[in-house]
């Protein structure tokens, strides 16, 4: 599998906007038990990994990541009951279960979610609970012209067997998917953020931070500058200039529990 090129400093210039569902998934939680066992899956820098770990008093927490850029800014905050590991979401395992399985704007890179949802009651103990939150702004002009250009020579060539997917359901796939898997309780919702950026220009270092990093791990070094530049030229087209810029974010929220037995 091919890793992303994440950078962290470019993902944290809109940090304050990034966080925010994080807590807001943590808000749709039900009381956990005492000392909890959790898991952070995609869990990037550890920053949110840590405030989940000492907001729950948990015995254990784990976050893994398959980005050693990002897991390499973890290294100050582990400790033995916070721990961080390079691993890939679909192959983890573990030999005791979690209270929470929790993943924050990470499953979207993620395909095969039926087969993903079954792994993920294998790591639940009885009553655990799952709480999502994956972006869903594949209508927004960011993405319809990022997969665009994609299709035309030179990047063609190369992206061919590599174009992300659309691996984001639809609610009522997941909530079928929920039930079908034995979840007692759920809810999911669609949430739009209202962000409010510096200029047109802002959302390319949006998308930089996100979206983009596909594009630049799957193409030659040469070949990425030639895409970043005709996608900024086209975006900043299609949006038209704006100081400061709107940019709504859609985002979706999946939280379901199981049941005792």
């Amino acid at each position: 599998m091919t890793h992303h090129q994440w950078n962290p400093d470019q993902y944290r210039k809109f940090e304050k906007e990034r966080e925010q569902p994080f807590f807001d998934l943590l808000a749709l939680l039900h009381p956990l038990p005492s000392s909890p066992r959790l898991v952070d899956l995609g869990c990037g820098p550890g920053k949110l990994t840590q405030i989940l770990h000492e907001q729950y008093q948990a015995s254990y927490t784990l976050g893994i990541d398959t980005s050693p850029d990002m897991l390499a800014q973890t290294h100050a905050l582990q400790t033995s009951h916070l721990v961080f590991q390079q691993q890939d979401i679909r192959d983890f395992t573990a030999s005791e279960p979690f209270d929470l399985v929790i993943s924050n704007a990470a499953l979207q890179w993620v395909p095969n979610h039926k087969e993903l949802f079954a792994h993920f009651v294998q790591l639940l103990a009885p009553t655990g609970q799952l709480a999502i939150q994956m972006p869903a702004n594949q209508d927004y002009p960011t993405h319809i012209i990022a997969r665009k250009l994609a299709e035309e020579e030179p990047f063609k060539q190369v992206l061919t067997s590599t174009m992300p997917t659309h691996h984001v359901l639809s609610m009522e796939d997941y909530a079928q998917l929920l039930h079908q898997l034995g979840f007692e309780n759920q809810m999911i919702r669609l949430q739009l953020y209202p962000h409010f950026l510096a200029s047109t220009a802002s959302l390319v270092e949006w998308v930089k931070g996100s979206l983009l990093t596909y594009y630049q791990t799957h193409l030659d070094p040469t070949l990425y500058p030639q895409f970043l530049q005709e996608y900024q030229k086209r975006l900043i087209q299609r949006m038209d200039w704006s100081e400061p810029f709107f940019f709504p974010m859609k985002r979706l929220f999946i939280w379901a529990q199981l049941p005792q037995h």
